[in-house]
């Protein structure tokens, strides 16, 4: 396995159509509880993501990636979610700082554990609150099993990414706490968060991609 720079914006390059593949049904989601907007905002900025990686020299490094994908959200997405994302990516390149490849499972781990930190610390929120930390809080708790367990990366990205979809429909059963959902109070029970689906697809997307290699 080489996970170099180039082969980190293959994966985001399809994470990013994998993004667009379920923006109807993100905008779905947010629809019940919020402004029904999620899916486009995430789309318009995984296509910005797209044309940064397109226009990145070659022999860049992972990092320059993931920086590459900050920029894009900081430009193109004004709604909420792209600062988080912005945020989210740019500590994603910080943790893969001077890495050139990422392919063991404790890399991957740094840089989730890097992007939910940028995450919990921009939006304020904590776990509990119905929001993106919910699904994305679970998924590298199983990657620190799977680091401690010395899995290979593929199984544990894998395992990381179904924590996160179920961990995301089991936001249904919160009460939101943070955002625009949060005004609806326990009306909000019963519907998926959004946000916690979006991340979980992401987190898919990359096993699959990895799982190909």
């Amino acid at each position: 396995m080489n996970i170099n720079g180039l082969t980190v914006a293959e994966i985001l390059n399809q994470v990013a159509i994998d993004i667009e593949d379920q923006k109807d049904y993100l905008c779905f989601l947010d629809g019940e509880v919020g402004d029904g907007d999620h899916g486009v905002s995430m789309t318009i900025g995984m296509r910005a993501v797209r044309r940064s990686l397109a226009d990145l020299p070659t022999n860049y490094l992972p990092s320059d990636a993931f920086d590459a994908s900050a920029e894009a959200y900081a430009v193109e997405v004004g709604a909420t979610i792209g600062p988080l994302y912005e945020a989210a990516f740019a500590a994603a390149g910080d943790a893969a700082r001077s890495k050139k490849t990422l392919d063991q499972t404790s890399d991957w781990l740094d840089i989730y554990e890097a992007m939910f930190i940028a995450i919990q610390e921009l939006g304020g929120a904590e776990l509990g609150d119905k929001t993106i930390l919910d699904s994305f809080y679970p998924a590298i708790e199983s990657m620190r099993v799977s680091v401690a367990q010395s899995s290979d990366l593929e199984s544990a990205l894998t395992l990381a990414g179904q924590v996160a979809m179920q961990s995301a429909q089991d936001t249904k059963d919160m009460i939101p706490l943070k955002g625009r959902a949060s005004r609806l109070g326990e009306r909000a029970v019963g519907h998926q968060d959004a946000g916690a689906t979006s991340i979980a697809i992401i987190l898919q997307s990359i096993a699959r991609e990895v799982a190909k290699l």
